[in-house]
């Protein structure tokens, strides 16, 4: 699990860093620090984010191609 696609999975929930953290059991900081790229994610937050990231509907891919186009990494 990559931080870009994290960050892709909280927008397309439309949640913010705090809301995202809490319902992945980390704190804001963590989201922040590791869509910035000063953190990895450990193994424990990559499996909450991929049993997730399972959970959406498939227009997630949808979603993540046009965000990931119109996004500065």
């Amino acid at each position: 699990m990559h931080a870009n696609k994290m960050r892709t999975i909280r927008h397309y929930l439309g949640l913010s860093q705090e809301d995202f953290g809490r319902r992945l059991g980390v704190s804001a900081a963590t989201i922040s620090y590791v869509e910035k790229g000063r953190r990895n994610i450990s193994g424990q937050l990559a499996a909450r984010l991929t049993r997730l990231e399972m959970g959406l509907s498939d227009d997630f891919y949808l979603f993540a191609d046009k965000f990931n186009q119109n996004t500065p990494r």
